[in-house]
């Protein structure tokens, strides 16, 4: 098809590159920029509520899905262009050990390294899977519960017959600390929530129990995209020598294009 459209695929070149290490205090310290964006998708939930939760049931499935692969093509653009960053960085550490000079910790914790972007993704996400993890066994089955007391009925709760039964109503609901982690679940993970539905017990049970899995999906897209790196290095190396070729190809039609004979006065 490629061919047929007159277009050739990227030329790979690679150049020799220095391995880092995967665990370091750098790759830790990127994790905060994981933990933020995880952070501003639970604040773009608590504002996009209502439009992500339409009683449609085709239109809520392709609005949450359309938010989940957004999160994960972030991720996955921003892991893409930290490994592509980290392997130009360890070609040039490379360079420099094959001229006998030191390398120092702090250099080869930016080297590039396969498992560097899946530690930095683990490390942003670790605070909100700790909290999946603390609420998903204390998850319980949605019941349902009395609302407030029709003023029609306050007379009859004086009546020793009547007044028992209504009593249920005085009850106050008392907002607690699984409230709290409820609140923050549902939100970290608010497009299964709504894949789900908010009328299926059972079905919100169990995004409840698996939340500390889901809420690490999007963020994992960081680490994948992060091993694109040296295939990225390689594009822009390949385009580098594509546009030297081109520009010699020019260099040598010029030299040899026939001048014009000179007019004889």
């Amino acid at each position: 098809m490629k061919k047929m459209l007159g277009k050739k695929s990227p030329q790979l070149v690679r150049k020799p590159w220095l391995k880092g290490r995967g665990v370091s205090a750098l790759a830790a310290r990127r994790g905060g920029r994981v933990a933020g964006y995880v952070a501003m998708s639970a604040f773009i939930y608590f504002f996009m509520g209502q439009l992500m939760s339409l009683d449609i049931l085709w239109l809520r499935v392709l609005i949450n899905l359309a938010a989940l692969g957004l999160m994960a093509l972030l991720f996955y653009s921003d892991g893409g262009r930290m490994g592509e960053g980290d392997v130009a960085f360890a070609e040039i550490v490379y360079a420099r050990r094959e001229e006998g000079k030191e390398i120092p910790r702090k250099d080869l914790d930016r080297c590039f390294h396969p498992a560097k972007g899946f530690f930095t993704a683990l490390v942003g996400v670790a605070p909100f899977v700790l909290i999946c993890l603390i609420y998903a066994p204390q998850a319980r089955l949605a019941t349902y519960s009395l609302g407030a007391l029709p003023g029609w009925l306050a007379p009859y709760q004086t009546r020793a017959d009547i007044g028992l039964a209504l009593g249920y109503y005085q009850q106050q609901a008392v907002f607690g600390l699984v409230d709290a982690l409820r609140l923050a679940v549902r939100l970290l993970v608010f497009p299964f929530v709504n894949l789900a539905g908010a009328d299926n017990a059972q079905g919100m049970l169990l995004i409840e129990r698996l939340s500390p899995l889901l809420v690490m999906l999007t963020p994992l897209c960081y680490g994948i995209g992060y091993l694109r790196g040296e295939r990225l290095r390689a594009m822009v190396h390949g385009g580098i020598a594509q546009n030297k070729r081109r520009k010699q190809r020019r260099d040598a039609r010029a030299k040899q294009a026939p001048r014009e004979p000179k007019q004889l006065l």
